[in-house]
This record gives structure tokens, sequence and C-alpha cells, in this order.
């Protein structure tokens, strides 16, 4: 009978332990874990913060309202697991984990003959100096989300500072202010939130929509200091020169590969610190493996290896563990970095690269920005969706998309995901069938869309304009919507005001050397309107992407 150790509880390795013992029955398995519980659905933290989710354990039950303790694995997947247990050495030349229990100090000595290392990620260490409190917490560890809440519900906590604009930031911030009524703070280093994902356009319409429910949103902004003043209270000292006074400092400033242990028994490790595996998620060391959050991956775009602590990948990963670990042909061959958030009914979603990754990658891109209804605009339930494509110039390839909205979004991102794995081109989105019924999609979907804008911009030359440019645009604004839409945001600058019925009157008899920029409210009677005058000989025209719908939600003067 094999024996397999499992260092890691969560979700890469209980998949890993879960799926190996249906394959293999007969294996003795054990799941070690420190903390006190196993399969905990991290991701759904915040919402436990927020009091979507009432019951702290409701994270680690079951659909059937079964709670995934040592019990159930024992009793239901006949998997031992060991909670509040360390491991502090591994011996693997002579396959021994040496272990402590957190709680009664107790030593022990497990033999395996296969091992897992789905140890995860742990919390960046700031840069900054804090002091130690019970009101500085990260939120990678569930305790913390239990002990916040605990002091929410006692009314302790009446202002927030959160450290971090990713997605667990975003999150928190939400979850302050949608229940708790909290005073929140969102402070990011960068210029942008989502950083890792997003570019500065759709990042814009997230922080609109975060400071329109009273979130105080600083970016450009570092942290110099945490102290906590004589009353209790933390007073973040910022690189402006400003202070926050607040009750609770969250401090989300990423988490990096958990290699404590890897690097104990030298498994290789990669630059990034993540633990190098092959595609059967194998390490460097005879009959040890490694998933979840500790691992570096391939990105399927550029080659190469990236960290992308994703619990869908995690779950993904320990599958494949298990099946490699019983000898099936399977394997892992990267990922793309699929991902979304939701805050105040607004979803921000993407897939693949923004442009920060592409400058770092010296490829030759190109972008389309477009507005879009996610059903028939005469249907009283559609919502505007607004997105970005990113491509190859040269080949056309897929890079990246990001699209934002209250509609339905994350059905494109997952489309688009899937042609970007494949190398896909902007063609693909153009020939994508989808299920069209006015009730929930529109008869060209957006992905149709931003695929022929894209290909009408390398082979036609008819150029889609960052949404930015409407308030910087050197040049001449032909704006063709209707006299209504315009009054409703009127354009500054060198503004010609006409209508789509009427442009052709207007330029006939214009200088074809001059800069022009066309816009309307969405972008199709721009872009059309824009290709007409390319026929006519305008040697510099372009429209503007998105439209004003897009450029006015990004433009500080337009509420």
């Amino acid at each position: 009978m094999k024996k397999v150790v499992v260092i890691g509880g969560m979700a890469a390795g209980c998949k890993a332990a879960t799926r190996l013992k249906r394959l293999k029955p007969e294996y003795s398995i054990t799941i070690i874990e420190k903390k006190p519980f196993v399969s905990f659905g991290t991701c759904g933290m915040p919402f436990y913060a927020s009091g979507d989710v009432e019951d702290f354990m409701a994270l680690a039950t079951t659909p059937w309202d079964m709670v995934r303790d040592e019990h159930f694995f024992k009793n239901v997947k006949d998997i031992q697991v060991l909670t509040n247990t360390e491991v502090t050495k591994i011996n693997h030349k002579d396959k021994i984990v040496f272990t402590v229990n957190c709680q009664t100090n107790d030593e022990k000595l497990i033999e395996y003959d296969y091992l897992v290392l789905a140890t995860g990620a742990k919390p960046v260490k700031p840069s900054f100096p804090y002091t130690e409190s019970e009101k500085i917490l990260d939120f990678h560890n569930p305790l913390n989300a239990k002990k916040f809440k605990e002091l929410a519900q006692t009314g302790k906590i009446g202002s927030v500072a959160i450290i971090g604009g990713g997605f667990i930031g975003v999150e928190l911030a939400e979850a302050m202010v949608s229940l708790w009524g909290i005073e929140t703070y969102l402070i990011e280093l960068t210029d942008r939130l989502l950083p890792q994902t997003l570019n500065k356009e759709i990042s814009d319409l997230l922080v609109k929509t975060l400071r329109n429910e009273d979130i105080n949103v600083y970016l450009e902004t570092a942290v110099e200091s945490i102290v906590v003043d004589d009353s209790g209270d933390n007073k973040v000292l910022l690189n402006n020169g400003d202070s926050i006074i607040t009750d609770l400092v969250f401090i989300c400033t990423g988490v990096e590969p958990n290699t404590d242990l890897a690097k104990m028994i030298d498994v290789n490790t990669e630059k990034s610190g993540g633990i190098q595996v092959d595609e059967q998620l194998r390490t460097n060391i005879a009959d040890v493996w490694a998933a979840g959050d500790c691992i570096e991956i391939k990105n399927l775009i550029t080659g190469n290896l990236s960290f992308c602590p994703l619990g869908s990948l995690a779950n993904r990963e320990g599958k494949v563990v298990a099946e490699s670990i019983a000898g099936l042909a399977t394997d892992f061959k990267g990922a793309v970095g699929t991902n979304s958030v939701k805050v105040f009914g607004f979803i921000v979603a993407s897939a693949g690269l923004n442009e920060n990754s592409l400058k770092t990658c010296e490829m030759d891109y190109s972008c389309v920005w477009g507005t879009f209804y996610d059903r028939p605009d005469y249907m009283p339930d559609s919502k505007i969706l607004f997105g970005k494509l990113i491509y190859e110039k040269k080949t056309l390839r897929l890079l990246g998309l990001q699209i934002a909205g209250r509609g339905e979004v994350t059905r494109y991102i997952d489309v688009f995901s899937v042609f970007a794995s494949k190398h896909g081109t902007v063609n693909d989105l153009i020939e994508f069938e989808h299920a069209y019924t006015p009730t929930h999609s529109s008869p060209m979907s957006p992905l149709n869309l931003l695929g022929a804008m894209a290909v009408s911009q390398e082979l036609d030359g008819i150029i889609c304009a960052n949404p930015n440019e409407l308030d910087n645009f050197d040049g001449t604004l032909l704006d063709v919507r209707e006299q209504s839409e315009i009054l409703s945001f009127k354009c500054e600058g060198n503004v010609i005001e006409t209508s789509i019925a009427n442009y052709r009157n207007i330029i006939k008899d214009m200088d074809k050397t001059m800069s022009l920029l066309v816009v309307c409210q969405k972008g199709p009677r721009a872009y059309e309107a824009a290709r007409y005058c390319k026929h006519l000989g305008f040697e510099k025209v372009k429209y503007l992407g998105g439209g004003i719908q897009l450029a006015k939600q990004m433009l500080d003067r337009a509420e």
C-alpha cells in the first residue's frame, strides 16, 4: 500500500488528496494543515467579512451542509487529516515528514512514498515599518477575517484603512461599506486599482464606482509608516504628508509563494520564488509534486513562467497532481490569468495581459475600445458594458481583454480565455458563434464587434483612439451625435457639432490634412464617419473608442 502525504489542506492539497483517493482507493493519504481547519474557501473571506456569508464555517461546508473537517474526510473520503499541525522538517532521502502539533507540542513522524507540496502563498512583508497591534491585520489568514467581524459586530470599528488595491483590497473596501457603514480608506501605490490585471482606462471605471460609494481611494500613494497612538488608534502616515487615523488597518500588499519547506529539501524555485514544476507538476526531487499558490506556471500567451495565485487554477492543479501520481496521462499546460471581481454590482473581468506586461515583454501590440449593450438596447434590463481588446499587430494574435459593467461580463472573458490559450486571433472573435436571444444577448456579441474593430484598424487603417484622448486631442473633434446627446455632455476644444445624417455635407470641403477625431455616444456612428472620411482622403482621422459613454466615465469633469 502506497503512502501519500499532502502538506497543505486548502484548495490544491484537498483536491489532490480526494482525486487520488478516487483513483487509488487502496492508497493511504494524509493531509497536514497548520490551521485549525481544511478545505476552506479563502476567496469567500471578503463576503464573510461583509455579512453576505454569515457563518464562518460555511466557507468549509459542502453543498449538502456537511463541514469538511477531519471527521468528514475520514468518514466520507477515507483520508486522514491532521489540523493544527506544522511540518518542521522533511527527510526526502528516507521519505519522512516530521511534524509537531501546534496545541500539544506532540511530535510525530510520518512516512511517505509520494509527497505533495501544497503550501500555498504567504503575505508579502510590507516595505514600511508598523507597530505590532491586534488592529493591524493581513487578510490572508481566515482567522483575521473572523477577528474583524467580531469587532465590527460589537461596534468597535468605525474606520478602516486598507493598504493595497488588488482584488482582496477592493472586495474588502466594499465589505466595509455595504453592511457595516465603516468609513473606508483604500490606498494603492500605483496609478490604478488591480494593477496586475487592468489598464488605467478600465481601472478608472472601478475607481469611480468605489468613490461614488463614499470610499476614499488614494492612488499613487505610498505608506511611510503606521504607528499606534496612546488611545490605541492607528495613524497611517502617507508620502504626500497626509495622515489617516483609523480604528483598524488591513495590510493587503500582495502574496508570494510559500516555499520554505520546498527549499529545505532543495526543490528548485523560479526567479519570482515559486516552485519549479513540469507539466505533470513534478518537482526536481523524485516522488515530490507541488500544486497551488506555491508554484509558478507557464503563461500561455508569453510562454514565460508566472505566479498566478487563483483558486480556480489551484483546484485544476491538484487534480493533475493526483492523476500524475496515479500514473495517468495528464498535464497542466499553464494559464492566461482569467479573473473577475464584483463590487457594488459593478463587474470587472480580465484575461491575458495588460499593457504594462506587454511593454515588459517588448511585444508590438495595439488596442481597441468599445461600448456595448449586453442584450438589445430595447430590452428593459439591458446593461452597458465597456471593453478593451489588446492584440499583436503583426499576427493579430489575442493578447488581452478587459471588460467592465453591470451586465453579463464574465461570459465574454471566459470565451476569450479559451481562444487566447489556443493562440487565437481577432478573426476567431469575429467568427465566434454565440447563443442569441434578446432576453440575454445581442445579435452581435461584443467579442464579434471588438474583433471587427481590430481588423479594420490593422487592415483598413480605421484607427480607434484611446478614450482619454477626448480631453487632450490636438486637432478638431467632429461630433456626430444628435443635439439631445450633445446637451447631456458637451465636448470641449475645437469642436464641429453636426449629426450622422448631416456630417457628409460638413466634411466635403474641409482640409484633408487636418487632424480629425470623430466622436459619437458609443462608437459605431463615429466609426462609420471615420471610415468615410478615410475614403475621402483625410490623412489623419480616427474615432473615439467606446464613444462619449466610455470617455465621460473616465474624466473627472464628467459626473
